[in-house]
């Protein structure tokens, strides 16, 4: 348990005030996702510098947790978090007063780096007040919570880009930020007392610990290719319902939004089957049942053509498959390494993350003008989790 001396009470506020930061870190992708066309014509760019928009900013996003992580086990956690929230705020009014192409990647750069950084703060202060089975479950919970971000935040970004345009969305986020930041600012105390002048030796020590352990690379491996999964939708659907399917962005925010309540219910499934059945037997069920899924849709885009109902049925149920994988993978490698949380939560983001701006930017490349495009993306993704299930796992 903690060592701070805080009542049940006390550690279910600081809990919770920190499980509100979890949407805004998911919505910092989603809730751009619908105005990337507007963007990229607003500012006189191409597709797929717009795309990039996505890419940069999950590059900050895993060097913001690598570094955060390494930091806050040598220096604490309450200053790092404080001064990631200033930078993502501050970072969040950058293009609202620039308006360049510039500006904004740099900014999305900075909203990754700052945010990215806050993220594993919040992960590795749950592990400073938590252990063993609480701890499991409430990581579980931060996944739900995250999930909030893929539900609200292409819903809202429709909005805030149909009304007000663009630059709307950066402000929301300053604005939401700060107000965060005030409560978090006074809720939230030092909850790791244990510092250390950071020694690289050391560094790499628990570098090279966390990465022999089969489980945590597994895992791992799994949420990268699953939240990449995720990113492949807002990368490049905006561009096939707005641009080829002639919706707006309104049609877009409640089609995502669709997405979003199908990851959130298997979120509350997820903790329905772990009650019963071990990590490691969820994934080999449904890794596999979702893989033909998306093998069903590419023969289907092929005899339906582009019919934005199959494409929101097929991408549900990746949704889906995400939201039962995702969050009880980063719950299960939360409990693995409790005494360098800070430095094990800073590896797994920044494979899984690398790993999402990387096919981020891969589908930059790519002209999704045709359903099974993305179909085809979600099987290839789908094979590396099987891959890296049956390749660590099963061994």
């Amino acid at each position: 348990m903690n060592n701070l001396d805080l009542s049940p009470l006390k550690v279910r506020i600081i809990l919770s005030m920190l499980l509100l930061v979890m949407p805004i870190v998911a919505m910092a992708v989603d809730l751009i996702a619908p105005s990337l066309p507007a963007i990229a014509k607003g500012l006189q760019v191409s597709n797929g510098v717009a795309k990039n928009i996505i890419s940069l900013y999950l590059l900050g996003y895993a060097l913001g947790n690598c570094v955060t992580g390494f930091l806050t086990d040598a220096m604490g956690r309450k200053r790092i978090l404080r001064v990631g929230l200033i930078v993502f705020v501050l970072a969040s009014l950058l293009p609202v007063l620039f308006p360049h192409i510039t500006v904004v990647l740099f900014a999305r750069l900075l909203q990754g780096l700052s945010i990215g950084g806050v993220a594993v703060i919040v992960r590795t202060i749950l592990s400073d007040l938590l252990c063993g089975e609480r701890l499991v479950r409430w990581g579980i919970l931060l996944g739900t919570m995250f999930g909030l971000g893929p539900i609200l935040g292409p819903l809202i970004g429709g909005y805030l880009q149909f009304y007000f345009g663009w630059r709307a969305c950066f402000l929301f986020f300053a604005v939401v930020l700060f107000v965060l930041s005030v409560i978090l600012f006074i809720v939230v105390p030092e909850t790791h007392f244990d510092t250390h002048a950071l020694k690289l030796q050391k560094v790499k020590q628990d570098v090279l610990r966390v990465l022999k352990h089969k489980q945590f690379m597994g895992l791992t491996l799994i949420t990268g290719a699953v939240y990449s999964l995720i990113i492949s939708f807002n990368t490049l659907g905006p561009f096939l319902v707005q641009n080829t399917l002639h919706y707006s962005s309104v049609f877009f925010g409640h089609l995502a939004l669709m997405m979003g309540l199908a990851f959130l219910a298997a979120t509350f499934v997820c903790q329905y089957l772990l009650r019963s059945l071990t990590v490691e037997r969820v994934l080999l069920i449904f890794i596999h049942i979702f893989l033909l899924v998306a093998g069903i849709g590419i023969v289907l885009g092929h005899t339906l053509g582009n019919n934005v109902i199959l494409l929101g049925l097929v991408s549900s149920a990746m949704f889906f498959s995400s939201g039962l994988i995702f969050p009880m993978s980063v719950g299960k490698v939360l409990s693995l390494f409790r005494d360098i949380a800070g430095s094990a939560t800073a590896v797994m983001y920044l494979i899984n993350i690398l790993m999402t701006s990387f096919s981020a930017f891969l589908l930059s490349f790519v002209r999704a003008d045709s359903v099974v495009h993305i179909f085809w993306v979600y099987g290839i993704l789908l094979t590396l989790c099987a891959l890296f299930y049956w390749r660590i796992f099963r061994r």
